[in-house]
């Protein structure tokens, strides 16, 4: 550990590690997150084209709304898988 002038100093240089670390802990996640999303967007875009041409036969405002479900599913399987 480096020396500090005062007890003050070292203080906040032992808080302000743990806290620097858990940022970019945090930042790393969502970065893999985003990463891992921007990937998959050509399939959740080809899926919902399907589903919105199937569904489109029923109704046109649930077809728009069922686009939006096929990008928030995808989107809970980025997190969760």
């Amino acid at each position: 550990m480096e020396p500090f002038d005062s007890a003050g100093d070292w203080l906040k240089g032992l808080i302000k590690k743990p806290f620097e670390w858990a940022g970019d802990q945090v930042k790393d996640i969502f970065v893999d997150l985003a990463i891992d999303y921007i990937t998959v967007i050509p399939i959740l875009t080809g899926v919902s084209i399907g589903v919105y041409a199937l569904v489109n036969m029923f109704s046109k405002g649930l077809a728009k709304m069922s686009v939006v479900g096929v990008f928030g599913y995808g989107a809970l399987l980025v997190i969760f898988a």
